[in-house]
């Protein structure tokens, strides 16, 4: 069976750095990083969840590319 679990922005940032070797310019290099897979991570969650509600046989007024207004207005935009 192959195991398709994605690494979370969490996991990958523990993963990867240690706090004590990082600068101030990698830390903020690491923080946009993880933001970008977060939102990523969410986007993901967006899409299926559309695709299961249309498997289902449920009305999909609300377009995909409004996961991005939902974002910006949860976490802030921009990647913030």
């Amino acid at each position: 069976m192959t195991n398709n679990k994605q690494q979370t922005a969490v996991e990958w940032l523990i993963e990867h750095y240690t706090f004590a070797d990082l600068t101030a310019d990698s830390w903020q290099m690491i923080q946009q990083q993880a933001k970008a897979m977060h939102k990523d991570e969410h986007g993901k969650t967006w899409d299926h969840a559309m695709e299961s509600m249309k498997a289902r046989g449920g009305n999909d007024m609300r377009a995909y590319t409004d996961f991005d207004g939902y974002y910006a207005e949860t976490y802030g935009g921009n990647n913030e």
